[in-house]
């Protein structure tokens, strides 16, 4: 692990906030000769960059962007330009960067880029920051977690990419992004689909609650039973819940992970945990009551500062000194 950037950085205080933070990362003498430290600019002040200058990020974790709504994107760019600004690095600055042939690679933002070049503009608003290897790797996953833009299986490959290209583990990789080692945990087991499974995850025609059900079938002798459950999903709309019913029922070898899941919380409670902790960006915990329709929701916080964030959030005002 790189230890130029605190570990315990959460995802909750946003993208923006953690790039502003990292610190600028040391020279490597053996490297490459870098750019002139007054390319990046610490005061965040946007500048305009030719849109022709600018590489995407290769370790761009979406495999497929929508048509439709990269036009619509490009639309309201042309009739309002661009009102966030791109976030790129110095391109000769990153040591073993793959295959960038431009000044500049993008670190964030890479739908307004696309966006741009359809809009016809000629250069875009660019905040230019120093960067190595491993923080433009985790700051594009981390922008399409908070956007919600990476399907299950694209988000669970990302986690796989990410632990083989710097050798770590889930705790790690959970510490690295601000996630629930669960919540890793859950989206690296989508790939242990198979490919027709992870192809209705990845379009959407099966929910994230269901998959984690039908991870439990993982193996080739459970290929066809897992596809069979998907299909029906598909055709009757079945709920988590429901599904959950049959795959108790039916015969097969079930993933020990997933029973042990199983005998606790539902699926359809631990997804909906998920989703807060996501939202939240601390861990949150769903508790049952003894009385039917009744439990607890559990907010953990890790700092002072994220004890206000979540308060802010809840709409309390920090006290005046």
């Amino acid at each position: 692990m790189s230890a130029d950037l605190d570990p315990k950085r959460r995802l909750g205080r946003g993208l923006s906030s953690l790039i502003d933070e990292t610190p600028i990362p040391a020279a490597n003498p053996a490297a490459a000769p870098q750019a002139p430290a007054a390319q990046a600019d610490p005061t965040g002040t946007p500048r305009e960059i030719p849109v022709d200058d600018i590489a995407p990020n290769p370790y761009q974790p979406r495999r497929t962007f929508n048509e439709t709504e990269l036009a619509e994107l490009a639309q309201s760019i042309s009739l309002q330009g661009i009102l966030q600004p791109l976030i790129i690095t110095d391109a000769a600055g990153v040591d073993n960067i793959d295959n960038i042939k431009k000044p500049f690679a993008l670190i964030a933002g890479e739908r307004r880029l696309r966006a741009a070049k359809q809009a016809g503009l000629a250069t875009v608003p660019c905040i230019i920051r120093e960067a190595n290897q491993q923080q433009m790797i985790e700051w594009a996953v981390i922008e399409n977690i908070q956007r919600a833009d990476l399907n299950p299986i694209d988000r669970g490959q990302a986690y796989r990419d990410y632990m083989d290209k710097f050798s770590v583990s889930q705790q790690e990789v959970a510490e690295r992004l601000g996630q629930a080692r669960g919540t890793v945990a859950n989206y690296l087991r989508m790939l242990d689909l198979c490919d027709e499974t992870q192809e209705m995850v990845a379009v959407g025609q099966i929910s994230f609650g269901h998959a984690k059900v039908l991870a439990g079938l993982a193996g080739a002798e459970n290929q066809a039973r897992q596809v069979k459950l998907a299909r029906k999903i598909v055709s009757d709309g079945l709920s988590v819940r429901k599904l959950e019913e049959l795959v108790t029922k039916e015969p097969g070898k079930v993933d020990p992970a997933a029973a042990k899941s199983a005998t606790g919380k539902p699926a359809y409670v631990r997804d909906v945990e998920q989703q807060l902790t996501e939202a939240v960006g601390t861990r949150v915990t769903i508790l049952p009551g003894r009385a039917k329709n009744t439990g607890k929701i559990v907010v953990e916080y890790y700092s002072l500062d994220d004890f206000d964030r979540i308060s802010g959030s809840l709409g309390l005002e920090a006290a005046s000194d």
